[in-house]
């Protein structure tokens, strides 16, 4: 951990305390500290603790966290804490060089060692267990709008892709200024237009419904198929003109 002055970190810190003390802080968070193991004293399942929230350790990496220490509870108590950590938090895979920093209930890669600079300053990296941690994460119905740190442009993240927002309208339909969240820089670059497969999206000033996914398995270009069930979120107008559109069904998975 670098040394770092007080108040070098003080905007930071008032920043993240500002962000916890809303509805996010009443969020089931586990009431012990970072890095502590939870022992379920119904079945042998163990937790890491990180950001607040519980991860799964499967049996085969229990050895890799025998010196933290240990709470017994419930399994109740234990599936009461939420699965997505607090707003700020640094988590890292076991045996991976990848750090990421929660924004917004989403995670988002640190690409650089600059960018890193800014992001962990007096705050801890917490090693995550090396297994499917992603999964609480995966939820299309859930829109957030970003901006990378020190640039303009601000785009709604939903189900994996960015829309750009380029009007006062949509900016204004979505939340405004006030619910913009900033992001890593950088950490944007790997992120397309394309939504998670199978996700339902419609522009914001239509009623139409389209399905994202693909032709067949050897497909590699996204299309949109109109669909009678329920839009997981609204994107931007114009945001989906670009994707082919298929008269017939779609798939993800063959």
């Amino acid at each position: 951990m670098r040394a770092v002055s007080f108040l070098a970190i003080l905007p930071r810190w008032l920043a993240l305390c500002l962000g916890l003390f809303g509805a996010q802080a009443l969020a089931g968070y586990a009431s012990v500290p970072d890095g502590y193991v939870l022992l379920s004293t119904n079945n042998s399942n163990r937790y890491v603790v990180a950001g607040g929230a519980r991860f799964y350790i499967p049996p085969a990496q229990h050895s890799l966290y025998s010196g933290a220490t240990t709470v017994a509870l419930p399994q109740a108590t234990i599936d009461s804490y939420t699965q997505i950590p607090q707003e700020g938090t640094l988590i890292r895979q076991k045996g991976t060089a990848e750090i990421y920093v929660v924004v917004g209930q989403a995670y988002w890669w640190i690409p650089s060692p600059t960018e890193l600079d800014f992001w962990d300053d007096w705050r801890m990296v917490n090693d995550i267990p090396n297994s499917d941690w992603r999964g609480p994460f995966i939820n299309p119905s859930y829109n957030v709008l970003v901006q990378e740190r020190s640039t303009s442009q601000i785009y709604l993240w939903v189900a994996g892709a960015k829309y750009p927002v380029t009007t006062s309208a949509d900016l204004d339909y979505f939340g405004g200024l006030s619910s913009v969240k900033v992001v890593p820089l950088g950490t944007l670059a790997s992120t397309t237009y394309n939504p998670w497969c199978g996700t339902n999206l419609r522009e914001r000033s239509s009623s139409t419904v389209y399905t994202m996914g693909y032709i067949n398995s050897s497909s590699t270009t996204m299309r949109k198929s109109v669909t009678a069930a329920p839009a997981n979120s609204a994107v931007p107008d114009g945001a989906l003109a670009s994707i082919p559109l298929y008269s017939a069904g779609l798939a993800c998975i063959w």
